[in-house]
């Protein structure tokens, strides 16, 4: 009987076996190969035992939410999974108020689902003071207004003891708070106003004094008057007269009488 070669050999009983490298060269690279495979995937299931959330949380990119509305912001931050917090508000000169200053996580920054992200409110520009325009002649005070941020509402004109288109004082007035670009009411003088002059004739210069200044008036030159009549040290003329019309502060000049 001849003996079947063994690519003849019956199929029962036979075993696929990997045929393995016939030098030890050959080996050691299976074994290195072998090992390294082994390490990666110990180290694999270690993490995963380890840290078994961080491998199957899924990160994002924080939205730039910056000058949004926030209840806009909010939305937008928690679509994307994570957590909102506002904390406070801070003036700014740019920002509307109730928008989004600032926010932390920073934009752009890739952070965990169900991180918390801080959100600072603008409370928008910070209140401007009305400057103090009194005595300013209203060319001037426009100028200044709009340089302190704000604008000339209405101008009126009162009757007054400044000069003429003199600013005598402002609607709200000076030190009010308000805000940028609003609108503040000027108050402007009409100039003097016109007041009866009282009859001090007959009156001793230091009465004289008091009721002219009572009155809106001011002692002017006083002059003796040399041989003219009447009760000495006592006022014979006054000029402006007496029931003349002069403005506030006009200076009423006198005549007084001799004394013996």
């Amino acid at each position: 009987m001849t003996t079947p070669k063994p690519s003849e050999t019956p199929a029962r009983g036979w075993k696929f076996r990997v045929p393995l490298p016939k030098t030890v060269t050959g080996r050691r690279r299976v074994t290195t190969v072998v090992v390294l495979i082994g390490s990666g995937l110990a180290g694999y299931l270690t993490t995963c035992i380890a840290y078994p959330g961080a491998n199957f949380q899924r990160d994002h990119v924080v939205t730039r939410v910056i000058g949004m509305p926030i209840a806009q912001a909010e939305q937008a931050l928690m679509a994307q999974g994570f957590k909102v917090q506002i904390e406070g508000e801070e003036a700014d000169p740019e920002v509307p108020a109730g928008a989004v200053l600032w926010q932390d996580p920073p934009p752009d920054l890739v952070a965990p689902q169900g991180t918390t992200v801080n959100l600072t409110r603008s409370a928008g520009p910070s209140p401007i003071l009305i400057p103090d325009l009194t005595d300013f002649d209203l060319e001037a005070a426009i100028r200044v207004l709009i340089a302190a941020g704000l604008k000339v509402g209405g101008v009126d004109t009162v009757p007054g003891g400044a000069d003429p288109d003199v600013i005598v004082g402002t609607r709200p007035g000076a030190g009010a708070p308000k805000g940028l670009g609003s609108p503040v009411d000027l108050i402007v003088s009409q100039g003097p106003v016109e007041l009866d002059v009282p009859n001090v004739v007959g009156l001793r210069p230091d009465d004289a004094r008091r009721q002219l200044e009572a009155a809106g008036f001011t002692i002017g030159r006083i002059k003796t008057a040399e041989g003219r009549r009447g009760p000495p040290g006592t006022i014979l003329e006054q000029i402006p007269s007496a029931g003349a019309r002069a403005a506030r502060r006009t200076r009423i000049d006198l005549v007084v009488s001799e004394v013996n």
